[in-house]
């Protein structure tokens, strides 16, 4: 059974090693194998893993084998890579992690053609779920080409409202549940489906996909935070943060909706220059005015909501409870 931790260490090496070994099989030559290879590269840090860590979580609250688990952390993780493949050449981002991101290295088409490849094979990492049935294994490709829809359908309100004036707090959630809280949502339903052999029900998949939406809806907000307030070390990217890019976060639509003549007068005026660089005074400007308006406060106030509420749809599962407690701190 896969541990009652939160995805422990064990299961978690586990996976590494199945997502190695996957990889090394389906991309193996080539330049393609190359690029990936330095994406995913074994000699830097892997990141957090959270998806496939909320996989686990789901799949021991229902008493799933870790066996039967490993394919759908793989194809999790290689969908959300994906999107950070091509959110790196969206953002124009050439470090990740400390490093050279893949188009910043090999180039924009091959970035583009490699982000592709590793899209696809999340879905061939499904079909190594040999254990489960066919209507099982249907269910999660199904799961997965649904999030893998909804990120795109956020992404591209993220990238509208990069233009826009002003975005409203509704249109701002409804691009966190598609860019951010979907592939949180489906990793936590093939967790649960994951669990079929142990008989788990369609209303526990339902329940731990909402888990997994509230839980992404809070992450992202969280990480909001982090992305103007963040240290580098923390983010790992170059550049000043979202201020820089002229991203609408949560801090910045809280702002232009609660505090209009202070912050939000700010946003509008250094949004307003268009195309050209944000000096640093400026982004200093809107750091302070969004902290003396609230904004900063409000933004954290409504992370731990969101972690509260997906602690209520554990259900008095642990694994599910510990996976929100490890990562639900508040921003550094």
């Amino acid at each position: 059974m896969v541990s009652g931790g939160l995805a422990d260490e064990r299961a978690l090496e586990d996976f590494e090693r199945h997502l190695e070994r996957f990889l090394h099989a389906h991309a193996n030559s080539g330049p393609l194998a190359q690029q990936i290879a330095h994406h995913f590269g074994a000699e830097v840090r892997r990141g957090k893993r959270l998806r496939p860590r909320l996989v686990l979580a789901a799949a021991a609250s229902l008493g799933a084998q870790l066996e039967d688990a490993l394919p759908a952390c793989a194809a999790i993780e290689l969908l959300h890579n994906y999107s950070l493949i091509h959110d790196d050449i969206e953002d124009g981002d050439r470090l990740r992690r400390g490093r050279e991101t893949l188009w910043a290295k090999f180039g924009i088409a091959h970035g583009i053609n490699a982000g592709d490849a590793v899209g696809a094979l999340a879905y061939a990492a499904l079909q190594e779920t040999t254990r489960l049935d066919a209507s099982v294994t249907q269910a999660m490709l199904g799961d997965l080409a649904r999030a893998h829809v909804r990120m795109c359908e956020g992404q591209a309100l993220d990238l509208a409202a990069e233009g826009a004036a002003q975005v409203t707090p509704t249109e701002y959630l409804e691009m966190i549940e598609g860019k951010t809280a979907a592939l949180f949502a489906c990793a936590a339903s093939l967790g649960a489906r994951c669990a079929s052999l142990a008989r788990a029900h369609e209303a526990e998949v339902e329940r731990c996909a909402e888990f997994g939406r509230l839980f992404g809806l809070g992450f992202q907000i969280r990480d909001d935070v982090l992305g103007i307030w963040g240290p580098r070390e923390s983010t790992g990217k170059s550049g000043s943060g979202d201020i820089a890019r002229r991203k609408h976060t949560y801090p910045i639509v809280w702002a232009a909706s609660h505090d209009a003549e202070g912050a939000g007068k700010i946003i509008a005026r250094v949004y307003a220059k268009d195309g050209d660089a944000v000096a640093p005074a400026d982004i200093e400007d809107i750091r302070g005015a969004l902290e003396r308006g609230g904004a900063r406060e409000a933004a954290e106030s409504a992370a731990a909501d969101y972690f509260a509420r997906a602690t209520a749809h554990a259900a008095g599962s642990e694994p599910l409870r510990r996976f929100v407690d490890d990562w639900s701190a508040p921003a550094a």
